[in-house]
């Protein structure tokens, strides 16, 4: 049997790994600009962030402070779209543009 090596990860830990090395290349961003990015309100951007719906980290020893990261909102944003699940209407007449 051959000697395990040290740099022998499973999947989950080098997607984890390249999710802090993308994240510690990006700087972070502030709660107001997050809010901008995804078109919401501050206020509900940090709820859905501290109910763990989309991502975000606590920050200081209160972790009342939060910092985003634009690529992983992105990320989440994409997740958020399911194509196909709201089918359009049927048009109601002729379309006067």
């Amino acid at each position: 049997m051959a000697p395990l090596s040290s740099v022998q990860h499973s999947e989950s830990d080098a997607q984890f790994s390249d999710q802090r090395l993308l994240t510690a290349q990006e700087p972070p961003v502030s709660p107001q600009v997050a809010a901008r990015y995804l078109n919401m309100h501050r206020k509900t951007l940090l709820h859905k962030a501290r109910e763990g719906v989309l991502p975000g980290h606590p920050v200081g020893k209160d972790r009342k402070r939060w910092h985003f990261y634009l690529s992983e909102l992105d990320r989440w944003l994409r997740s958020q779209v399911v194509s196909g699940s709201h089918p359009r209407r049927e048009t109601q007449g002729e379309y006067i543009g």
